[in-house]
């Protein structure tokens, strides 16, 4: 901290100096003046004396011859002479000898002369001399006086330059030690108010001026550390403010987008490249469980080079959005999507090894993945009521056949037996009529029963494989070795309304394999090219015999059935290592594109 100026150095005091050097010019030049002045005071004095010993020297010529009473006027003349304020002067301006001579002249020879002289001619040159001298005494005199006025002029220019040079310097020292350090003070005021703390005072004494300067000095640079604070807290308030702005903006975006219509993965790979422009993660993908099992998943991701086989949506190209990737060193990271009501799949994602995850970013992520396992909740809640309500619609047609057709064709089945029985011994035609019409009534009969299973059957589980994976347990212990399965599907390819019949047909084909194939391995395959799902049921039992193709076979029936409802294709045949092979193949429709009720059935 700077010390305080001494009192001698003040603005204050050095303006009084100023000043008093200019009063003491004045003082000094008025004092100089003053007593030249007075060296001068008694000349007009000895002028005038010179003068009055003029007129008398002519006065006295004019009264010549002199008598007793004229030379009164002679004592008068000499005492003029002899004036002390004549002698005075003389002496000072040192023209003692000119007075001298003067007064030796009068006794010697003028005076002498007047008093004999009979006639004022006889002492005219004698006063002319007289005045001569007289003459020269005053021109010395009035040549002092003239000289003391010459120095006293000039010593008042001198003076007047010296008072206008001191008035020079001062003004320039007050220019130069006030005026401009006062608008510098000025100017960085105004600096300071407009928000510019740049500006510095560069003290160049330690007056006031310097103490005030330096004082500016430090509150600009207190000021400016405070500004750069504040503008820097500000700077991270409007960016944190953005930053929840951008959250909250993208959370809005995120629960509108999981919530239209879209297909699934669509919806979800517009979610994951929002959140991975915002965050530093890359190479998004997800994995979608099929019924909680980790060994069945449909792999989603935002960077495929074609499109995936499972889709439909032409107009979409999420799964196929160019990302910058990154090849330094990176970390795999996984977050888990589920709840207490089953784990429906997997996010991951890779992280530069040198870029942390901030908490706003894990607080990002936690709200996308409590938002990801609410919509694949309620995609699972919806997919299993559309599945019940399915469930229900058939066990309501199912009951319908059971209570009309079914007992009409069973009373007609009694009303052909008691015809037989009560005509023991028809005629052959008659009796061969009956019996084809009792075998076509147990036909249908039974057709209707097969149907009446079928529309029974039910989903327990919730999906295809789900309903796979019991079927094929359910067999494997019939059977007593296990089945293989192969699924090879995306999640909800197959939906509810066609995931029956594909049931309906394996457990057809499985029971035929029971019951007629003598088998020791079973395998059940599904998969997708190009849009179209494949299921083949093989089998290294004894294959089908020649007649197998015969129209009322009802598990061929059956089966047939089943993949006419799927718009699909139907193959059964032996296989050249052994055993037989089940063919179907479909593709699968959108549930939206169902008709209601059950006419797909």
């Amino acid at each position: 901290m700077k010390k305080r100026c001494p009192v001698p150095f003040s603005i204050v005091n050095q303006v009084i100096l100023l000043l008093l050097i200019l009063g003491l010019l004045g003082i000094i030049s008025m004092s100089i003046s003053s007593w030249r002045a007075e060296a001068i005071q008694g000349h007009a004095h000895a002028i005038n004396k010179a003068g009055s010993l003029r007129m008398q020297s002519y006065r006295i010529l004019t009264m010549v011859p002199l008598n007793d009473e004229s030379k009164r006027y002679l004592d008068e003349l000499e005492q003029d002479q002899n004036s002390p304020m004549l002698e005075q002067t003389v002496e000072k301006e040192q023209l003692t000898s000119q007075l001298t001579a003067l007064k030796n002249y009068w006794r010697q020879q003028l005076r002498p002369q007047l008093e004999r002289a009979p006639s004022p001619e006889q002492a005219t040159a004698q006063v002319i001399q007289f005045v001569h001298q007289l003459d020269e005494l005053v021109l010395a005199i009035d040549h002092k006086t003239e000289q003391s006025l010459i120095a006293i002029r000039h010593q008042q220019i001198t003076f007047i330059v010296l008072t206008l040079l001191v008035m020079a310097i001062a003004v320039y020292y007050l220019r130069t030690r006030f005026l401009r350090p006062w608008r510098k003070l000025l100017s960085m005021s105004e600096s300071i108010g407009h928000g510019d703390f740049t500006q510095r005072f560069n003290a160049i004494s330690t007056n006031e001026m310097g103490m005030l300067g330096s004082t500016l000095n430090t509150m600009s640079d207190e000021l400016s550390q405070i500004y750069s604070s504040l503008e820097s807290r500000v700077k991270e308030k409007t960016a944190e403010l953005q930053n929840k702005n951008q959250t909250l903006s993208f959370l809005y975006h995120t629960s509108q987008q999981l919530h239209t219509n879209q297909p699934l993965c669509s919806r979800l790979l517009s979610v994951l490249n929002q959140f991975q422009n915002i965050t530093p993660l890359y190479n998004l993908q997800i994995r979608l469980y099929e019924n909680n099992d980790i060994n069945y998943f449909q792999q989603i991701s935002n960077d495929e080079l074609i499109r995936p086989e499972h889709c439909r949506q032409e107009s979409c190209h999420a799964c196929m959005a160019k990302h910058p990737r990154y090849s330094g060193p990176r970390q795999t990271l996984s977050w888990r999507l589920a709840d207490q009501h089953g784990q429906y799949g997997l996010i991951l994602a890779e992280r530069p090894i040198d870029i942390a995850l901030t908490d706003e970013h894990q607080q990002l992520l936690n709200m996308l993945i409590d938002q990801l396992t609410s919509t694949l909740t309620l995609e699972r809640q919806s997919h299993q009521r559309q599945q019940l309500l399915l469930m229900e619609e058939r066990s309501a047609i199912a009951r319908e056949l059971h209570d009309s057709i079914a007992q009409s064709l069973s009373f007609l089945k009694i009303q052909v037996s008691c015809l037989q029985m009560e005509n023991a011994f028809p005629e052959t035609s008659s009796a061969k009529r009956l019996t084809e019409m009792r075998n076509e009534l147990n036909s249908a009969y039974q057709l209707l029963r097969e149907l009446l299973t079928t529309f029974r059957l039910q989903l327990p589980e919730a999906g295809l494989l789900a309903a796979l994976q019991a079927t094929v347990q359910e067999f494997s212990e019939k059977l007593h070795f296990p089945i293989t399965l192969n699924y090879r599907l995306s999640l909800h390819q197959v939906p509810s309304h066609q995931a029956i019949h594909l049931i309906q047909i394996a457990r057809e084909a499985l029971n035929n394999i029971y019951k007629h194939a003598n088998a020791t391995q079973v395998t059940i395959n599904l998969e997708q090219h190009q849009g179209t799902i494949q299921m083949l049921i093989s089998d290294d039992g004894r294959g089908l015999p020649e007649g197998h193709a015969r129209q009322n076979h009802y598990g061929l029936i059956i089966m047939r059935d089943r993949a006419k409802s799927l718009n699909g294709k139907f193959e059964i045949y032996n296989r050249p290592q052994g055993g037989a092979e089940v063919n179907v193949e479909f593709t699968p429709l959108p549930d939206e594109m169902r008709l209601p009720g059950a006419i797909n059935d």
